[in-house]
């Protein structure tokens, strides 16, 4: 394990993880992504292969790390690399999750066209705290590996098994595991009056838009009775209290 000193803010390096943070196809292309701040890097370093980290010196590297390549940087250098004003002086570049058929699996979240990352990465965190079993994004939404939506998942990107594709393959995990399909809708049966599924599936659409026709198709309606004086609630908010009404 090599530790080096990076001073150019033109060295390519950087330039690659910059696209790395900015790239959705880069990304894919480099099966990589990036990921900031102490904690979380300390954290996802025990689970995840390291490819190179950035640090702004030798005492910020985690113990036990096992990486191809450590740069010492300035705070010039991780300002661009993060996209960050104040960065924690740590970054790293890591391999990017597998894809999972989810096979198996009893309680899972579907993001339909939900394309905030905040929203998105927040629903993800909620899932994985609340022990639902893994997560399957649909074409159209946030990409979970967004620097902003992996900010808000705290880790549970990682952690949490992510499927992708459109309902055709929705459908095929839904016959696979057995599962009872509810989407949340305002126009649904309260969730308290829902019963309850050991194998539950549960759609949360992007609020603007609204529930699609293929998920009035497959899926139960549930909503959460709100005050008459709000029209409707924060789409990760309303995920967290389904999420957790539906155990």
């Amino acid at each position: 394990m090599s530790i080096r000193q990076l001073t150019s803010l033109q060295n390519p390096l950087i330039k690659h993880i910059v696209k790395l943070r900015q790239n959705r196809d880069y990304r894919l292309e480099h099966q990589s992504i990036v990921i900031s701040g102490k904690k979380l890097v300390n954290e996802i370093s025990v689970e995840v292969p390291i490819k190179t980290l950035f640090v702004y010196d030798e005492t910020l590297i985690p113990k036990g790390l096992k990486s191809e390549s450590i740069f010492i940087v300035t705070e010039e250098i991780m300002q661009k690399a993060s996209g960050l004003q104040y960065p924690e002086g740590i970054l790293a570049e890591v391999e990017m999750p597998k894809i999972s058929k989810l096979i198996g699996l009893k309680k899972i979240i579907v993001l339909d066209k939900v394309s905030d990352p905040g929203n998105f990465g927040t629903i993800l965190r909620t899932a994985l705290a609340l022990g639902w079993d893994g997560a399957f994004i649909m074409d159209g939404s946030c990409d979970p590996f967004n620097d902003k939506a992996l900010s808000a998942a705290r880790g549970a990107t990682f952690r949490l098994p992510l499927g992708f594709g459109n309902w055709k393959d929705l459908e095929a995990v839904i016959d696979q595991n057995g599962l009872i399909a509810l989407v949340a809708d305002l126009e649904g049966t309260p969730v308290s009056k829902i019963e309850k599924h050991e194998k539950l599936l549960l759609v949360l659409s992007h609020e603007a838009h609204g529930v699609s026709e293929q998920a009035v198709k497959h899926c139960q309606k549930v909503t959460i009775p709100i005050s008459c004086t709000m029209e409707s609630l924060n789409v990760s908010v309303a995920a967290g209290i389904l999420m957790y009404e539906l155990l």
